[in-house]
């Protein structure tokens, strides 16, 4: 398979006042070969004629990357008939997957790259709002306004709909409420689960992977690699940080967790305190995280499991990197800026990590290079300090 992608562009009418010139779908695919492989479809997502245009016209396509652009649409009526092999999202947000190469399992290989609060089951958000403007009719919910222009002769209110909230009231519903005992609506088929890789990059992505954990677990259990990075603090808007830490140890069959994570958790406990939630199987672990862990009350007793030979029993190979560095909290909200981190913390870090790899080492665990962050987007994420 050709290691760069296709691109076919999908015409949208851009932002107000700059054009977007792209050449009609049609056009575009009379010059592409109708047995391409690799294809990654660009500028906005397509609709259901265009998917139509580019299923009558693809015959093979293995590797798929669906670009949602300015627009962040998620239009997933990807054509069945494609033997996916590999399928990633991009840029999606605040929709509802539809598509049975991900609600099923049928794609070997899942990457969600800067997607943000895609749920996998449930309500589209049309008929989310739908369902709570009939409610605020009936007086069972109440409409919600902003002001514009207050104390100003051109003082108005807006009526505003907040989606987030929407979802939260449909999942405490569906997970808690009087009809959470029904039938649910991903009931695991007859057919083999093909999904054994799953990578999130940034955004929402812990949050997403226990989203999809609670909506397909029979998928979930099936993961034999598990990729997450979460460095932004942007996570965990609809379920708590704790649905993460309670799916992990879950994976009994997962082989394979890269997890880049920085200080993004509200409990100062919860990292320093993860290795007591790793999956039991793993043989092959990669952490990068950042450079305060080492300095936790808790990092002696990563050593300490460490030296045991209980502790992740299977492990054959390992990255460790403490490399994530955080300044201030932005003024602008409760996140923290990722920093170069200044020569001493890094090098206190990399002391610390040292000592850790050399005791893994005794047990006979291969000490490897931290993989690369993205094989065609690595350079929207910072790499490893070229110092460690």
């Amino acid at each position: 398979m050709s290691n760069s992608p296709t691109i076919v562009k999908i015409p949208w009418d851009g932002v107000e006042g700059e054009p977007i010139h792209i050449e009609d779908l049609q056009s575009q695919l009379q010059n592409i070969p109708r047995d391409t492989r690799y294809l990654r479809i660009d500028e906005d997502a397509p609709s259901a004629d265009d998917w139509a245009l580019l299923g009558s016209h693809f015959t093979g396509v293995e590797n798929l990357e669906l670009e949602s652009g300015f627009n962040e649409d998620l239009r997933d009526q990807i054509p069945l008939h494609w033997p996916l092999q590999r399928l990633e999202l991009r840029s999606a947000i605040a929709e509802v997957i539809t598509t049975p190469f991900i609600r099923e399992g049928r794609v070997p290989h899942l990457s969600l790259l800067l997607t943000c609060g895609l749920r996998f089951e449930g309500p589209t958000s049309d008929e989310l709002q739908m369902q709570h403007e009939e409610a605020v009719k009936r007086g069972d919910n109440e409409e919600e306004f902003f002001t514009v222009g207050e104390g100003t002769p051109e003082e108005r209110k807006i009526q505003v709909t907040f989606l987030p909230t929407l979802v939260c009231d449909w999942m405490n519903d569906h997970f808690c409420g009087a009809d959470s005992k029904k039938d649910r609506e991903n009931k695991p088929s007859s057919c083999l689960i093909n999904m054994e890789t799953l990578e999130i990059f940034e955004n929402d992505a812990m949050d997403a992977f226990s989203r999809m954990a609670m909506a397909l677990p029979h998928i979930v259990s099936n993961l034999r690699t598990l990729r997450i990075r979460s460095t932004s603090g942007l996570d965990f808007h609809y379920l708590t940080e704790e649905a993460f830490r309670y799916t992990l140890p879950t994976l009994e069959n997962l082989e394979t967790f890269n997890f880049t994570v920085g200080e993004v958790f509200d409990d100062p406990t919860y990292l320093p305190t993860l290795h007591k939630f790793l999956p039991p199987n793993l043989t092959t672990l990669y952490i990068r995280g950042p450079t305060s862990l080492c300095q936790s009350e808790q990092w002696s007793d990563w050593l300490k499991s460490f030296e045991s030979d209980t502790f992740l029993p299977k492990l054959q190979k390992m990255a460790f990197i403490l490399d994530l560095h955080y300044g201030d909290v932005l003024a602008s909200s409760s996140r923290r800026k990722n920093i170069v981190p200044p020569s001493d913390a890094l090098e206190q870090a990399r002391e610390a990590c040292r000592h850790l790899c050399d005791i893994a080492q005794k047990r006979g665990i291969s000490i490897v290079d931290m993989p690369v962050e993205h094989i065609n987007a690595g350079d929207l994420f910072m790499p490893v300090d070229p110092r460690w």
